[in-house]
């Protein structure tokens, strides 16, 4: 038997208890270092009841109490979301359902002891989930629990379909308040408006920033805090996404890395909430790019021309429809394939003498120090009601000694407990009398904020219009498209670059050569939603990965895009930054395909 899996079978707490509602029956439960195990005990059953809840699962644990003033026991809850099967109108789907488990501590005749092993309990698996080492010979306690997390929420609502203020209310917000995790949610109101605020946030304030929506406001807060002059600080500050957008491709590649299986939607989305709730962070390799005006921005994602850059751009009138847009724009720009003649150089990975160059293959058929908070308007947070909660946890201490309890929920049910550290939020909190303002496209050209962008020094790569060094390779040519990308997604179906990683220091260069027929560009866009593009040979189609590149466009017109975002038209180059961001990925163990 293996130490590793030694350690995870390993148990760090068995206990007897009840259950709420009471129905006279008790389990035992026993937890491990990969899930919760649970056994019935009373009445007994005819067959062996066993269920294991996954630590993977879990979001959060909270202790809980009785209303009832004669009522010593303690209770705690166990909020998590297991993939059950659901009946669709064909057969049967997989999908996150909410389940909330909640045992009663009974072993003593004390309130106060019985609340003490539930907040053993609590702990134990508040560690768990966010990957603190424990072990069954070290003494649980209080002081072992994370501090819950402050959270800077930036959301776009007109995102994707417009519904991410939806999403946010019906999903995000009340799941991570089950992980006792602190916010605070903006909603932008422009372009760039992200990017305005990360430039003056206080950073001391938050332990993250969350965007919800798609790639695009991502790419604003990136280049925010590059803009910073504290800007070394600044990309230290850890980076998630929920999305809620239409491409949402690094929500696809976190989603992929952390082990599950594609998803798309509110599946997707429920996946990257859990995982933002474990909190782990991951180094993210970022790329410079600098246009042909000298203007130089940070991208996380990809740099595209020709036909992606085209789909991306000429897609934005099916807005409405969702990922479903970049379907439609497909087709329509197949049907009128565009070819761009251009001089594409490279600094190639080198294995051993050799650059590594991969031809694709085609099938013939992813304790802080007080806030001083900073003023932020159209808001919606539960800071106060965090600060409340903890009035209230020693309210009702007090109340202990005296024998009243406070009430802490309007109209409870009797008998029923009540969370000592939750709190109740209303999802209403934006004026009414501020109208939604309309956003400007997301593919404007360039940026509409004047700053210095910072950042280190691009040492491969010499300015735009200097000769390139000798060790570099060029290659002139007419090409249907360029695109240099650093994750495993390009959309949340498109599985581009399995072999991807978060800090590979890599950029995989594609590229598609004219000459390629309708057919066989069609099967390659389809084959990408599972990755199997890479499997068979093809001419016209070339992966090489490259530390950096120069793209000079020699076809007058023509679109370039960086992470989805228009950019000006013209020679645009590019190199490889390991590891300068930090991404909440929620995964420590992140997924290697072999390259």
């Amino acid at each position: 038997m293996s130490k590793t899996y030694r350690q995870a079978s390993e148990t760090l707490l068995h206990g007897e208890f009840g259950v709420y509602p009471s129905k006279g029956i008790r389990y035992a439960l026993s937890l491990t270092q990969t899930g919760l195990h649970i056994q019935r005990l009373v009445p007994k059953p005819e067959d062996d009841q066993r269920t294991v809840l996954p630590i993977t699962d879990m979001v959060g644990c909270h202790t809980l109490r009785s209303r009832g003033v004669n009522d010593c026991h303690a209770y705690f809850s166990i909020y998590s979301y297991p993939m059950k099967k659901k009946k669709v109108a064909v057969g049967s789907t997989r999908t996150r359902q909410r389940s909330v488990r909640t045992f009663r501590v009974d072993e003593s005749s004390e309130y106060e002891k019985n609340q003490a092993i539930a907040e053993k309990w609590a702990t134990a698996i508040k560690c768990l989930i966010q990957e603190v080492a424990i072990s069954s010979d070290m003494e649980i306690t209080q002081e072992l629990q994370p501090r819950s997390r402050r959270f800077l929420l930036l959301l776009n609502p007109c995102g994707g379909r417009g519904n991410a203020l939806q999403q946010c209310h019906t999903h995000i917000l009340p799941i991570i308040s089950e992980a006792d995790i602190s916010y605070n949610l903006i909603q932008t109101e422009r372009q760039n408006h992200a990017r305005e605020l990360v430039q003056s946030i206080n950073l001391e304030e938050w332990d993250g920033i969350v965007v919800i929506s798609g790639d695009g406001l991502l790419f604003e807060v990136i280049n925010g805090l590059m803009e910073r002059p504290d800007w070394e600080d600044a990309m230290r500050m850890p980076i998630g996404i929920l999305p809620c957008g239409s491409g949402n491709a690094l929500a696809a590649a976190v989603n992929f890395h952390a082990g599950f299986e594609q998803a798309m939607g509110s599946e997707l989305l429920l996946n990257c909430i859990l995982l933002l709730c474990r909190g782990t962070v991951t180094p993210m390799d970022l790329v410079s790019v600098t246009t042909c005006s000298g203007t130089r921005c940070f991208s996380f994602l990809s740099i595209a021309w020709g036909f992606i850059s085209d789909v991306d751009i000429e897609s934005e009138k099916y807005r409405h429809m969702g990922s479903a847009r970049f379907t439609v724009g497909t087709m329509v720009r197949v049907a009128s394939l565009r070819t761009y003649r251009g001089r594409l150089s490279y600094l190639p990975v080198l294995d051993g003498h050799r650059p590594i160059c991969r031809s694709i293959t085609l099938s013939p058929n992813g304790s802080l120090a007080p806030l001083q908070r900073s003023q932020l308007h159209r808001t919606i947070s539960d800071m106060g009601l965090c600060e409340e909660r903890n009035v209230l946890c020693k309210r009702s201490s007090a109340a202990l000694e005296t024998g009243e309890l406070p009430s802490f929920e309007t109209s409870p049910s009797p008998g029923s407990p009540t969370a000592l550290h939750t709190s109740r939020f209303s999802f209403d909190s934006v004026p009414d009398d501020q109208s939604e303002p309309d956003h400007m496209l997301p593919n404007d050209v360039g940026p509409s904020v004047n700053s210095h962008v910072n950042g280190p020094k691009d040492d491969l790569l010499p300015p735009l219009g200097q000769p390139l060094p000798k060790s570099w390779v060029t290659v002139e040519e007419d090409f249907v498209l360029v695109l240099g990308i650093y994750q495993t997604h390009l959309g949340a179906d498109l599985f581009t670059a399995p072999f991807s990683r978060f800090d590979d220091g890599l950029i995989h260069l594609f590229f598609v050569k004219a000459g390629i027929s309708r057919t066989t560009l069609v099967r390659l866009f389809l084959s990408m939603e599972k990755g199997t593009h890479i499997e068979m040979e093809s001419p016209y189609v070339v992966h090489i990965p490259v530390k950096a590149f120069r793209l000079e466009p020699l076809t007058r017109k023509g679109i370039l895009t960086v992470d989805g975002e228009r950019v000006e038209y013209g020679p645009v180059q590019a190199q490889v930054h390991r590891g300068l961001g930090n991404l909440i990925s929620g995964s420590s163990k992140v997924r290697m395909t072999a390259f």
